[in-house]
């Protein structure tokens, strides 16, 4: 997927998109996402406006299944100052503490951190 959104490979890229376009079911693991938003990131330099338009263009593919968690982890990433790793762990640790000392996640509505300060 890294090269149908970087286009640094344009026969790869033509593969992808027959891939994103056609019928064929797929699934959209949380790991691949996250390694290739870490690689957009960090080798492609993408900001996170255009990691979103990304994220919301595979959202909106029929053909992709993609877990709850995940859709909701991309609405958390929208709209607080935090990695989309991240928030994904705000997802998955409704109702439990999370053991991080990063201050912007603990900062985010109904984190709750063991320990504090």
């Amino acid at each position: 997927m890294v090269r149908f959104f970087t286009r640094d490979n344009e026969s790869k890229a033509r593969k992808v998109k027959s891939l994103l376009e056609s019928d064929e079911e797929l699934l959209l693991i949380d790991a691949v996402v996250m390694e290739l938003i870490y690689t957009l990131v960090r080798v492609y330099g993408q900001s996170k406006d255009q990691i979103l338009e990304i994220l919301k263009f595979l959202l909106s593919r029929a053909n992709i299944q993609i877990n709850l968690e995940l859709r909701k982890a991309v609405k958390v990433y929208e709209k607080e100052n935090i990695s989309i790793t991240d928030s994904l762990l705000v997802i998955y640790g409704q109702n439990n503490k999370i053991a991080s000392f990063d201050e912007g996640l603990l900062k985010v509505k109904g984190v709750k951190g063991i320990w504090r300060g």
